[in-house]
């Protein structure tokens, strides 16, 4: 049996990682001491190290999950060999190279593939965050960097207007962005999830003040609002917004500080299954 941080250099898959795999997708199930400290056996290793090499080589990390707990009744969910959804730096092989056609292609590939929850956490922002680390790096450009984004944020809304209008009656969700703030590609893309299951989604997009946004919840009066807050700048405007909004609905935040504004409901990181879970609440209330 070993130790956390001895399984970690055998497998060579970070502390904080390992307790996520096996939090958030089952992968190993450790053992305990009695003072509550985690011992991991060879099988755990083992299964460690290669869903490590299968991340390693741009699997997403549920579907490398998948593979090794080899589930047999969901391996048509594996991503086919070329697919988009098994590949993470094409996104930023398109930023480098400013292929249009490649990057339009792989988007329709990418979204017509999977369920669109799946496609938007386990491949669409994954791709993201390597499009980002390769301009950290400068093998991608601020220019390519923003040719991609443009081209992604282009595919959610044509997605999100290609679907399905809701049910009538259906519960009612508005999503956008507080004053100032521009980052739209995570709120696009759970709207567009929220949309794919069957909630009337009213998105209002980036940089509305906080009046307009009382003034459209007090004329619809959706069953809840959703805000994000991808950066530190948002802080301010969200914080207004929220507390603007609460004493008319509940507003549900997204983002990577989402925990540092109160009176709202964190959604958690994973953009497709907040929008699944929310819908599937709603649905039932």
């Amino acid at each position: 049996m070993y130790t956390v941080g001895r399984t970690a250099q055998l497998t060579g898959v970070p502390r904080e990682t390992l307790r996520k795999w096996e939090q958030r997708y089952g992968v190993v199930s450790p053992a305990r001491t009695e003072g509550n400290y985690r011992l991991y056996d060879d099988e755990a290793v083992r299964r460690l190290s290669v869903m490590r090499d299968l991340v390693d080589s741009g699997w997403a990390p549920r579907e490398a999950a998948r593979k090794v707990l080899d589930e047999p009744t969901r391996s048509a969910d594996l991503p086919r060999p070329g697919s988009p959804l098994a590949r993470l730096d094409d996104l930023a092989g398109c930023g480098e190279d400013f292929d249009v056609v490649r990057l339009e292609s792989m988007l329709d590939k990418a979204f017509a593939e999977a369920d669109l929850a799946i496609a938007v956490d386990e491949w669409l922002m994954p791709s993201l965050v390597r499009l980002g680390e390769a301009w950290q790096q400068g093998t991608v450009s601020v220019a390519g960097e923003h040719f991609v984004s443009a081209a992604v944020l282009r595919r959610l809304a044509q997605a999100f207007h290609q679907l399905p209008h809701a049910l009538p009656g259906a519960p009612q969700v508005m999503v956008g962005l507080a004053r100032g703030s521009r980052h739209e590609l995570g709120v696009m893309a759970f709207a567009m999830v929220l949309r794919s299951r069957g909630i009337n989604v009213t998105y209002l997009g980036a940089d509305l003040p906080v009046e307009s946004w009382v003034d459209t919840v007090r004329a619809l009066l959706p069953e809840a609002v959703v805000l994000a807050v991808p950066t530190v700048e948002d802080l301010p405007a969200v914080r207004e917004a929220v507390q603007a909004i609460t004493p008319i609905t509940t507003v549900l935040l997204g983002g990577a500080h989402q925990g540092r504004v109160e009176g709202a409901e964190a959604l958690g990181h994973q953009i497709g299954e907040a929008a699944a879970d929310l819908a599937a609440r709603l649905t039932a209330a």
